[in-house]
């Protein structure tokens, strides 16, 4: 799986944008990029993904979801909806256990 500050800058190379040029797009700190895109920083917050994405065009939901965090309005849908509850249930009930993860039976 490509981590995140591998896929950032990615993005950003294939944009042909500097880092200097992305930060100022997206309203951050050159520095603190750099230390993301070298993972010396964790990924940033939701808000700030969505910047970074617009910026890049990219989907703001994959990005959050390639740093490695369930985008809120995700989280909402589950909260308050039975069915997707029910099929999220049943997607990980019919998965074998992947290595870190727990089933809870």
């Amino acid at each position: 799986m490509e981590l995140f500050n591998e896929y950032l800058r990615d993005l950003r190379k294939d944009k042909r944008l500097s880092q200097g040029e992305l930060a100022e797009m997206a309203n951050i700190k050159a520095p603190y990029l750099s230390k993301i895109e070298t993972g010396k920083e964790p990924a940033p917050s939701e808000e700030i993904l969505i910047r970074l994405a617009h910026v890049l065009e990219e989907d703001p939901y994959r990005m959050i979801i390639k740093a490695g965090r369930i985008p809120n309005d995700f989280k909402n849908v589950i909260l308050r909806d039975e069915h997707v509850y029910n099929y999220l249930y049943r997607k990980v009930k019919s998965r074998p256990i992947e290595e870190g993860a727990t089933k809870y039976e």
